[in-house]
């Protein structure tokens, strides 16, 4: 039961970090590292490596939720830049700033994918 609600919560970051690619490619979030070209080739590897811990994860393999850790220290990581880049920059267009919005979920679903995924492997 518990490895069923780590790879439900595991699906709802992966939609989480897709909505977020949308949201910063909409904030032309891209101009940090020059083109969007460069950006969705980044996203795209980001992306499908996160999927590997999935498969793991549902394949029952302890593997999987070690990589699931990166995961979700990722996530998190997503959220505190992204809050921290609006506060110093107070705009969202093109800067660390944008993606905010879906940055705050983002970071609070890796928290609690984080524990999920520590109380399985420490448990």
């Amino acid at each position: 039961m518990a490895n069923d609600q780590v790879t439900v919560l595991y699906l709802l970051l992966l939609l989480l970090q897709t909505l977020h690619i949308f949201e910063e490619i909409g904030l032309e979030a891209y101009r940090q590292v020059g083109s969007l070209g460069r950006y969705l080739a980044a996203a795209a590897v980001l992306v499908v490596l996160n999927y590997v811990p999935l498969f793991l994860m549902l394949l029952e393999a302890r593997a999987g939720y070690i990589l699931g850790l990166a995961g979700a220290l990722f996530g998190i990581a997503n959220g505190v830049v992204h809050v921290a880049g609006y506060l110093k920059t107070r705009s969202m267009r093109g800067t660390l700033g944008a993606g905010m919005w879906t940055g705050i979920p983002l970071g609070l679903t890796g928290a609690v994918v984080l524990y999920r995924l520590l109380v399985i492997l420490l448990g």
